[in-house]
């Protein structure tokens, strides 16, 4: 949708191509400081932000009217990992035998919903125009973060790793450059890192080809 609103507001190629280096730098800066919030704060709090932020990010959208306020809108998105926020999620109310399972289903869902998705916003900006459709985006996120402060726990975790971990936590900041390198040392996790980097590639030349062909 951002990219049928960027070309009525005159961009290009070149500058549909800045909007989305802004995107994938501000997610990749805000990835490790939303696990690091997940970590301290817990995975209800992590998908309350995710769902909050996505609401912002579609309002910014929906008032966008000048090619700079498409740049604004983008800044939600250093905390709009709701995928890994509902994985935190599942992760920790699941057994570990069953959670492969649980993490599985949760894919599935993830998959069907941007394909119901993209389908119902294609229509609605087809027929009402892109803001209208920002607004109704705007609107499902705000529901699903009500979703989220009603049924899911305030604490996800089990009794006797928060405790043991709770003190731990506080003295923790959300931002820790020296945790996060620690973790970057673990066996495989700058492989998988390396790996998310090279497949995301393809996804920027795909939509500058689908703003060509337009």
């Amino acid at each position: 949708m951002g990219m049928y609103l960027a070309k009525k507001l005159g961009f290009d190629t070149l500058w549909f191509g800045y909007l989305q280096t802004t995107v994938g730098v501000i997610q990749l800066i805000g990835g490790p400081v939303f696990g690091r919030f997940g970590d301290v704060f817990g995975a209800r709090a992590a998908l309350s932000l995710a769902c909050a932020s996505t609401s912002v990010f579609f309002v910014l959208l929906a008032i966008a009217d000048h090619p700079f306020m498409l740049f604004i809108h983008k800044l939600p998105s250093i905390f709009m990992h709701v995928l890994p926020a509902c994985q935190m999620v599942v992760t920790d109310l699941s057994e570990p035998e069953k959670r492969a399972d649980a993490l599985s289903k949760l894919g599935l869902c993830f998959g069907i919903g941007m394909i119901a998705g993209s389908t119902l916003g294609g229509h609605l900006s087809t027929r009402y125009g892109e803001k209208f459709t920002a607004c109704v985006g705007a609107a499902g996120s705000a529901f699903s973060l009500l979703l989220v402060l009603s049924f899911i726990p305030k604490s996800t975790k089990s009794e006797a790793p928060r405790s043991s971990s709770k003190s731990e936590n506080q003295n923790q900041k959300v931002f820790s450059l020296g945790e996060i390198t620690r973790l970057m040392k673990f066996p495989g996790v700058m492989r998988i890192f390396l790996i998310k980097i090279i497949t995301g590639l393809p996804s920027g030349k795909n939509r500058l080809q689908e703003l060509l062909l337009k």
